[in-house]
């Protein structure tokens, strides 16, 4: 099998190394991988890893301090560049693989790198989670039974009226409904792309408008937390939202130069490619395609 690392692992990994420059060593090491998944925690975040800390009982903070408290500060801070991890993290990346390879998932996760640390058992970081009551069957229970529980939640369709406090909500303008089923084969995370981006398009969200937190949209919609937060991750990367720190997720206000910028040109040829394709295995013509394409674009651009 072949295995890639989401987009949330290269984010802890990448946080592992300015853990590691924070702390002026020259190298990653298994304390800094477990320093990146507490800071995460801390600042609620909402990966798969995190949810596992919840679920073992563990307080992220008195971890946190736990690590800081071992661990013995350098002299000089690093120059920028790469640093090299140590043979116990690389081992941590292999168990992680392992991990995931063992429940049959096909990425790297944030959950199966916090088993990693644990079976890499002579480093600080499994050290450290040992302290905190911390053992590699436990959490691999723990995460059996977040799944489970997250398959459970994402079974049921459910609706949501988002709280609004726009001015068209107000006078009585048009309402936002974000619907997900599961019974769709679209996945969900896909599927809250989709509405929100069909949402900003259409004008039902304005632009600055801000959007549920992780968690409030997660338990209106009666799914996994981390669901949400892979939705949003996308949509920030495709420019439709921004996030702000406390201010939160906001729809993003696009000018005309992004709008109109050559990559942005690029991905829209590609996909139009593939609805092209599409109608031609649909023995569309080029009168039909023509004239679907007027009818989608009603309310959303201006047809010429």
């Amino acid at each position: 099998m072949n295995y890639h690392f989401t987009d949330s692992t290269r984010a802890l990994l990448a946080q592992a190394r300015e853990e590691a420059i924070e702390l002026m060593h020259d190298y990653v090491g298994t304390e800094h991988m477990l320093l990146a998944l507490v800071d995460t925690v801390g600042r609620r975040s909402v990966e798969p890893g995190e949810e596992l800390f919840d679920a073992l009982g563990v307080d992220a903070g008195a971890l946190r301090s736990a690590i800081l408290e071992s661990v013995r500060r350098g002299a000089v801070r690093p120059a920028p560049g790469g640093l090299p991890y140590t043979s116990r993290a690389k081992k941590v990346l292999q168990y992680g693989m392992s991990e995931a390879r063992r429940r049959g998932d096909s990425w790297v996760g944030t959950e199966h790198l916090m088993l990693g640390l644990i079976r890499e058992e002579a480093g600080m970081a499994a050290q450290a989670l040992r302290a905190h009551g911390v053992t590699l069957e436990g959490a691999r229970e723990a995460l059996a039974d977040v799944r489970s529980s997250a398959q459970e939640r994402d079974k049921r369709p459910t609706r949501l009226r988002p709280r609004r406090s726009t001015r068209s909500a107000v006078e009585g303008g048009s309402v936002w409904f974000l619907e997900v089923d599961q019974e769709l084969d679209t996945p969900l995370y896909e599927q809250i792309v989709a509405r929100i981006e069909e949402a900003v398009a259409t004008g039902r969200l304005d632009l600055g408008e801000r959007l549920p937190s992780v968690r409030d949209l997660a338990a209106e919609l009666g799914i996994a937390p981390g669901t949400v937060a892979r939705a949003y991750s996308e949509l920030e990367t495709r420019g439709v939202v921004e996030t702000e720190g406390a201010k939160g997720t906001r729809v993003a206000k696009r000018t005309a130069s992004g709008r109109r910028s050559k990559k942005g040109v690029t991905a829209l040829e590609r996909a139009l490619h593939r609805v092209v394709v599409a109608a031609f295995h649909r023995d569309a013509t080029a009168e039909e395609m023509r004239a679907a394409l007027e009818r989608a674009m009603k309310g959303i651009l201006r047809v010429l």
